[in-house]
């Protein structure tokens, strides 16, 4: 069973504004957050150079990327046109957007932008290894002479989630920021509660929110701090957030998280 997509439109015509149905003060991963978990999640992105030939033009170009001390660096060959704009005008940007068979524009995606320069030789080691480690299959050509290593160093972040939630993210933010630790499992564990605890989350919705009259729930995100449903209502589909008790890092501390919720919303259940 596929987990809808949480960054998705309502359906039909817009409707007025609709109270809340969980507390606004759930813990929530902020933008900053949430795009470097997007991004730690891409192994390909979009960059975009100032054109030598013709000349002031933007060149977008396909290529592969790494994150080391939280700017993107880039194997180039000194034969691409993207190198031989680098070299012209350091100005460039780094778009890296979410995959799936949704609404594109409903899909998650990043916008890195700052200056790209030739990485020195004396951190040519480190940055090495962090881009092997993330992209295995360069190692064929990554000491070819005409290959080089390349750093954006980001200055400035937009970060869009889809509709509705978007934002610039300043760069001390993205750089004290950190994937969530639970982004390489976290399908995994939307797909088993939807799978097997369709039920439980039903009672989540009806016993931990405002969403009283639920009939049935979706998880739709799950991340360190706490994970996301679409309830049916009488109202249509409404978002609920939960928070866990203190932040997780593996798909086991959610398991356990998830069996605590349970046994706490029957127990609420069986005292009406």
């Amino acid at each position: 069973m596929s987990a809808p997509k949480q960054h998705a439109p309502p359906a039909g015509k817009r409707r007025p504004k609709q109270e809340l149905l969980y507390d606004p003060n759930v813990p929530t991963p902020s933008h900053a957050e949430r795009a470097r978990t997007l991004v730690s999640q891409a192994d390909s992105a979009t960059l975009c150079t100032l054109s030598v030939e013709p000349e002031g033009y933007p060149y977008g170009s396909l290529v592969t990327f790494a994150i080391h001390d939280g700017d993107p660096i880039l194997l180039v060959s000194q034969l691409a046109v993207h190198t031989k704009n680098l070299h012209g005008s350091d100005r460039a940007s780094l778009l890296v957007a979410e995959a799936g068979p949704d609404n594109p524009l409903a899909l998650g995606r990043v916008t890195l932008l700052g200056t790209c320069r030739p990485v020195p030789d004396s951190d040519r080691e480190s940055v090495k290894a962090v881009f092997l480690a993330k992209n295995p299959q360069a190692s064929f050509y990554v000491d070819f002479a005409d290959f080089s290593f390349f750093k954006l160093h980001v200055e400035s972040i937009r970060y869009i989630g889809g509709f509705g939630r978007m934002s610039w993210v300043n760069e001390p933010d993205w750089k004290g920021a950190e994937a969530d630790p639970l982004a390489p499992f976290a399908q995994g564990i939307i797909d088993h509660m939807n799978d097997d605890h369709a039920d439980i989350m039903v009672l989540y919705c009806t016993q931990m929110s405002k969403a009283y009259d639920t009939t049935e729930a979706t998880m739709v995100g799950v991340d360190r701090y706490g994970f996301e449903m679409s309830a049916v209502t009488g109202d249509g589909p409404r978002p609920i957030r939960l928070p866990f008790s203190k932040p997780v890092t593996t798909s086991g501390e959610v398991r356990e998280e998830m069996v605590d919720l349970a046994k706490r919303v029957r127990s609420l259940k069986s005292e009406i």
